[in-house]
């Protein structure tokens, strides 16, 4: 439904702020789907004709959509339904697969190349590997339904799931495959958090700007047994996913390391 030909019921002499009334019905409209990513919301010119609304008040009832990442405006353009957000738990052990369907959406993956190689560097490092150890190289494109939200590249030791090469993981969890084929089960993983910047290459496959904020994100992952069997490196474009951790007093404490990386300012990685 076009977004001009809502009517929403604001009630003057009512004790509810009248920046709230419109706000809420909105902001109901936004999450029954009425109106969709994309759409463009009515003027602001528009809104205070047609509701007799001042246009602080209408100001006021836009700036609250988009403090709750609902609405996002465009200099020049006007107002847009923005996209809806992935919601990422931190309190839990993160499987793309799982947590889509969840939350009704197909995950889907576009291989973008599955190799051996050798071990070096920081993958023989996190791995606890030699120098030289062959490894599955794994490069995917992470969708929801058809948005490109992840890219990802995975690094997992030859020896653990020696016919791996030969599984397409397009639509295949590489976790519940890494399980079901070879009994790997996992049992924790350290992830690192980094804000960087896209560069050309990774931007284009994510669908944004060149030089977009993104998430890095690097995880190692450990089987019940104690050996570390994944190195991932990925990039999330931060416009499509929020964040969330969940904290108790007086209890186990749950420790972040930051690092100020100067350097690396106008690195794209």
């Amino acid at each position: 439904m076009p977004a001009n030909t809502l009517k929403f019921n604001i009630i003057h002499e009512s004790t509810v702020p009248l920046y709230y009334q419109l706000f809420t019905q909105l902001k109901n409209e936004i999450q029954n789907g009425t109106l969709k990513p994309g759409d463009l919301l009515p003027p602001e010119s528009q809104l205070c004709s047609q509701y007799g609304l001042s246009r602080s008040t209408v100001r006021q009832a836009l700036n609250q959509l988009v403090e709750e990442n609902l609405v996002l405006r465009r200099r020049g353009k006007g107002s847009f339904v923005a996209e809806k957000k992935l919601s990422r738990n931190l309190n839990h052990l993160y499987n793309f697969t799982e947590d889509m369907f969840e939350l009704g959406i197909y995950p889907h993956s576009q291989v973008l190349e599955h190799a051996v190689e050798y071990a070096t560097g920081e993958t023989a490092k996190e791995l606890n590997l030699n120098e030289g150890t062959k490894v599955f190289k794994l490069t995917r494109l992470r969708l929801a339904n058809t948005e490109p939200l992840l890219l990802e590249v995975t690094r997992i030791p030859l020896y653990l799931c020696s016919d791996i090469i030969n599984e397409d993981f397009s639509n295949t969890s590489l976790y519940n495959y890494l399980k079901s084929r070879y009994d790997l089960n996992l049992h924790k993983a350290i992830e690192t958090y980094e804000a960087v910047k896209l560069n050309k290459e990774m931007a284009q496959l994510l669908n944004c700007k060149s030089g977009a904020s993104a998430f890095k994100i690097q995880r190692i992952a450990y089987l019940d047994s104690g050996i570390p069997f994944e190195l991932t490196n990925s990039y999330q474009k931060g416009t499509a996913c929020k964040l969330r951790l969940e904290l108790y007093a007086n209890q186990n404490k749950v420790n972040f390391s930051r690092e100020t990386m100067l350097e690396k300012r106008n690195n794209n990685n």
